[in-house]
């Protein structure tokens, strides 16, 4: 049997009906959903009245003063905030259209990931349709997963999978332990042992990924000196001081290490460990849509990223802006 037909069939309810309704769920009761949604009360029951009798089934069963949901209800009401919501995203697709922009995605990205990434695989996928708008913010793996389960993001970029969500592996970042040549640690000629890294202050970047961090302090003791910055940048403003070492991303320090303004630490155990990232999707990302697409060319480019700094040859951490031109175009 097929897909029956909705052709013809009238449309009975309003999204204002449907809000009304996630009012009453959301505020505890009538009286706090006529509040938030500036109305009377009267507007409301007489709103989630017609919707039941519309739908012929009881939505709301009346306790004293508070109204409790009913199995019915609870079936409806999550496939009706989807709706509610792409009726939203369809309003705002319309205003950028009317300002000359296609469609928008929204991306959480954990702040390890290699920015230049981003611009890259937008270039290579707005070949194919131009007037996409993307819309980054940087986010720790607990903010991502807020943001996802809010539907405030498209995709985002996390240290972690996050259960409900479709995901892949996107990318490894490696984290190296630097500090500034005339750092006294260098002065040992020899590896470096947990106990003499206790000794230095650890200079952590505060905004960075709670689990990365954890990952990054992994031989820290009570005793160790820690000194929070805000920024990659005040990192190494400290470094330079020769105060100190760090635990920092490989494609952020290349350029210094290269230029020998720091010097990866001979660590005893070693001197790097590894965080990988995955690409998540929300709920209403689907792989025929824009913002699909747009994730299978940040994968194919991250990707090619990361064959390219295998190669131990390749001092630059930048792919070939070729790398993946060899994809079919989207």
């Amino acid at each position: 049997m097929g897909v029956p037909s909705l052709k013809g069939r009238n449309l009975r309810i309003s999204l204002k009906q449907w809000r009304m309704f996630h009012a009453v769920i959301d505020s505890d009761g009538f009286f706090g959903a006529a509040d938030s949604l500036n109305v009377t009360q009267s507007t409301v029951s007489h709103a989630v009245a017609k919707l039941q009798d519309q739908l012929g089934v009881p939505l709301l069963v009346l306790n004293g003063r508070k109204a409790k949901i009913t199995d019915e209800g609870r079936i409806l009401l999550e496939r009706s905030r989807l709706l509610v919501r792409h009726a939203i995203e369809l309003e705002k697709l319309a205003e950028n259209l009317r300002q000359g922009w296609g469609s928008e995605i929204r991306l959480a990205s954990a702040p390890i990931f290699p920015a230049e990434l981003l611009p890259l695989a937008l270039r290579k996928f707005s070949l194919s349709l131009p007037k996409v708008k993307l819309r980054v913010r940087q986010a720790t793996h607990e903010q991502a997963k807020s943001a996802l389960h809010n539907n405030t993001v498209d995709l985002a970029i996390t240290t972690q999978m996050t259960e409900g969500f479709v995901g892949n592996e996107l990318i490894k970042v490696e984290h190296v332990a630097v500090a500034h040549p005339a750092s006294v640690l260098f002065a040992l000629k020899r590896d470096i042992t947990s106990d003499e890294l206790r000794s230095q202050c650890q200079v952590v970047i505060s905004d960075i990924d709670d689990y990365v961090a954890t990952e990054a302090s992994y031989r820290l003791s009570l005793f160790t000196q820690v000194w929070n910055v805000s920024s990659l940048d005040l990192a190494f403003r400290v470094l330079r001081q020769g105060i100190g070492y760090a635990w920092l991303p490989r494609h952020e320090v290349q350029q210094a290490l290269n230029e020998n303004q720091v010097r990866i630490l001979p660590v005893v155990g070693g001197s790097t460990y590894t965080t990988t990232l995955y690409l998540l999707h929300a709920r209403s990302v689907a792989p025929d849509t824009v913002t699909g697409k747009f994730a299978e060319r940040l994968q194919t480019c991250s990707r090619c990223y990361q064959e390219n700094t295998r190669a131990p040859a390749r001092a630059e951490l930048m792919p070939d802006p070729a790398c993946c031109d060899d994809v079919e175009q989207h």
